[in-house]
């Protein structure tokens, strides 16, 4: 027994001890600490309220009328896009001369096709008649919008119908929550096709639909808690030809759901052969899902990654086949994460079962990535197509969340129980094939010869490369020998620096950058359509969030490929000592080998660089402050950096001074975090002192770093 607490120790040890475990925490914990805070102090509550399902909805991507053209070809016009909306008066929206304000814009579009309004538009007696002046009408969307007075309100069902009798064309038609709907009777709709309608005199309006409707194949209903279908309702439904789909909105909070899946289950065994849905859903438990799954995923997705890293070590050889102590601290780690993960969702309204798989499928889906190599051809096939599922299935499973909430929330909720099954059951044989190879790791490297695991840089035996080769991904390595072939084709002599950079592939660090561009323009081109259907509200101009993302992938980029750029520097140790026996002096030795390193820092500085400047920009402040105090912080981070990956490279204790390197480096970007946001700040006299103190530290430390390591440098052997 002590010996395998000592192996599970000793492994646990390796994991810690390696500086990438420590720098992927801090980067992780940077993330989650803010998060997690503004969580617990009730700043990202959890909002149990429902948001109804999208009926009659309005392009994303409109536009207001005056940039579409002149008003007489225009043939749509969302009300969000205008500042004098339809019906209200910026000063006093409830005043009742002062409705019709806007009306006269309806004029002068004549040709107008699809009309949206929402609150606090008003619909007064004139709006409903020019609204029945535009025969051509097709779409007309009013949910929620209320009348300016008493008086409208109880002609509303009167003036609403003489208005709709009026629009033969039209095909989709919103009247849930309109002010004074509840005892609205539809004339005859012939070419109605979409309709969403409260549960005022329901019954005759479901048979005047029935008689006069027939191409009506979606309606969504707005009933209550208590609500239940008539047999009428029930025959009507039944009598429409071409009804597809009906939405039940019964809920419109987390507590009314019970009663919602009531009136569901009763619809659905009622309508055999249609798809009877919720027609709300709660957004905030989409979000809530999404948060958790990016939180969960951070701590084994460093546990997993060291799994693979820990096979590099000798350690790897030494341990029992059985116990494997390199599985088991990931496994314990992601059972933590995961145990977390479901208790939080179901304080959210997840369901058991989709709480399980998703917590299942974030905490594995690293575990997917050091599985490859396999000696076995059928294993080696079934371990990259288990990749591919996790990688396609969550790429699905997001964009699905971020463009049809309603549907994730569906899924969420426990409302399709078979798919909910199904997924898990996948879910579970993914992750049982991950630790059957995860177990037999050790066996795979020793098998294939590899002095690390796969995934990483191999080194490899002479009597195995035709094995790694035949196992290993062709195309990652001819960008290495082409990176190496172009740098030994360079002309002889070359300058020193070009000499010791060399050996070193030059396509890491943009490959790196180009993927995570490709994720940034991604959520660019679809963050107006996100926050447009998550909001309701109009999508709002690229430029207002483009500099924070922009800022966020410099930052990130520059961190990582800080990272990357110590790691190659860190693995070139034994060449280095070579390079040291080269006929050249000491001094154009140690010259050379700052100049190849600042060389390879110009692109994280860059993007550094980028970010402070995009940070500081985006705030639109003219006070010098902040680009003084940014250009300190840059100045001090870039100096430490750049010493800290020399001695790296040249020191006898390379895990204690990448510990140090990556914890020196963490405080210098929360530093430069913390001066940056006081010296933004100009309310406060003390923000401007606190931001000159922490800039002034982090330029002093790291000046003083890079002084005491470049100290008499010339003297200093490798090692």
């Amino acid at each position: 027994m002590l010996r395998v607490l000592r192996q599970y120790g000793l492994s646990l040890l390796v994991i810690l001890a390696r500086p990438w475990t420590w720098l992927m925490l801090g980067m992780g914990l940077l993330y989650v600490v803010p998060t997690t805070i503004a969580w617990t102090l009730g700043r990202t509550g959890f909002d149990p309220s429902m948001t109804p399902v999208a009926v009659v909805e309005a392009p994303p991507a409109a536009a207001p009328t005056a940039a579409r053209g002149p008003a007489a070809e225009t043939t749509e016009w969302d009300t969000r896009w205008t500042t004098n909306r339809p019906g209200v008066t910026p000063s006093t929206p409830f005043d009742p001369e002062g409705q019709g304000t806007d009306w006269p814009m309806l004029d002068r579009a004549p040709a107008l096709e699809r009309l949206w309004m929402h609150p606090p538009d008003m619909l007064s007696a004139e709006g409903w008649r020019r609204i029945g002046d535009h025969a051509g009408l097709e779409v007309l969307g009013v949910a929620r919008v209320s009348s300016p007075d008493a008086d409208t309100l109880a002609r509303y069902p009167a003036l609403a119908r003489a208005a709709l009798e009026r629009l033969p064309r039209l095909r989709e038609l919103d009247l849930r929550g309109t002010g004074g709907s509840f005892d609205l009777l539809l004339p005859p709709l012939p070419a109605l096709e979409v309709l969403g309608i409260g549960w005022g005199r329901l019954e005759e309006n479901l048979r005047t639909l029935a008689d006069r409707s027939p191409r009506l194949r979606a309606i969504v209903i707005e009933t209550w808690r208590d609500f239940t279908f008539t047999p009428a309702m029930i025959a009507a439904l039944r009598r429409m030809p071409n009804l597809r789909t009906v939405s039940i909105a019964g809920a419109f909070s987390l507590e009314g759901e019970p009663e919602a899946q009531r009136q569901l289950t009763e619809l659905r065994r009622a309508l055999p052969g249609v798809s009877v849905r919720p027609g709300t859903y709660c957004n905030d438990r989409v979000w809530k899902a999404l948060v958790l799954s990016i939180l969960g995923g951070v701590l084994p997705f460093v546990f997993w990654f060291q799994t693979g890293v820990l096979l590099s070590t000798a350690l790897a050889w030494m341990m029992p086949r059985r116990l494997a102590p390199h599985l088991f601290w990931p496994v314990a780690v992601a059972a933590v994460c995961a145990g977390g993960m479901v208790g939080v969702a179901r304080s959210v309204g997840i369901a058991w079962v989709p709480a399980l798989t998703l917590a299942m499928l974030v905490t594995m889906a690293s575990a997917g990535g050091m599985i490859q190599g396999d000696v076995s051809a059928p294993a080696a096939r079934i371990s990259s197509a288990v990749v591919r599922v996790d990688l396609f299935g969550g790429l699905v499973m997001a964009a699905i969340a971020l463009l049809f909430p309603w549907v994730a929330d569906r899924w969420l909720s426990g409302g399709r129980p078979w798919l909910a099954l199904a997924m898990f059951g996948v879910t579970v044989l993914s992750a049982a094939w991950k630790l059957l190879r995860h177990a037999r790791l050790p066996r795979i490297v020793a098998g294939l010869g590899l002095a690390s695991a796969p995934g990483l840089e191999l080194e490899t035996a002479p009597a195995a490369r035709g094995a790694t080769a035949a196992a290993s991904a062709g195309w990652q390595w001819w960008l290495v020998d082409v990176g190496t072939d172009r740098q030994i084709a360079r002309p002889v002599p070359a300058p020193f620096a070009n000499m010791l950079r060399r050996p070193q592939s030059r396509y890491q660090v943009p490959f790196m950058l180009a993927t995570m561009a490709v994720a940034v323009v991604g959520a660019l081109a679809l963050m107006p359509t996100i926050m447009a259907r998550v909001s309701g509200q109009p999508s709002p101009a690229i430029t207002l969030f483009a500099p924070p993302m922009i800022a966020a992938f410099a930052w990130q980029g520059a961190a990582f490929g800080l990272a990357l750029t110590a790691a190659m520097w860190g693995q070139r140790r034994g060449s280095l000592v070579v390079d040291f026996l080269r006929p050249v002096s000491r001094e154009e030795y140690w010259r050379g080998l700052r100049q190849a390193i600042a060389r390879d820092l110009v692109l994280p500085v860059l993007l550094g660089a980028a970010c402070l400047a995009t940070g500081v920009w985006s705030t639109g402040t003219r006070e010098p402050t902040a680009w003084i105090v940014a250009a300190l912080v840059l100045v001090g981070t870039v100096a430490a950096s750049h010493a800290l990956i020399l001695l790296l490279a040249i020191t006898r204790w390379p895990l204690v001074v990448g510990t140090v390197s990556v914890l020196t480096l963490l405080a210098a970007m929360i530093g430069s975090v913390i001066a940056v946001s006081h010296a933004l700040s100009v309310s406060k006299p003390a923000d401007s002192r606190t931001a000159w103190l922490v800039a002034g530290a982090v330029l002093a430390i790291g000046l003083a770093i890079h002084v005491g390591v470049l100290w008499r440098l010339e003297e200093r052997e490798i090692g």
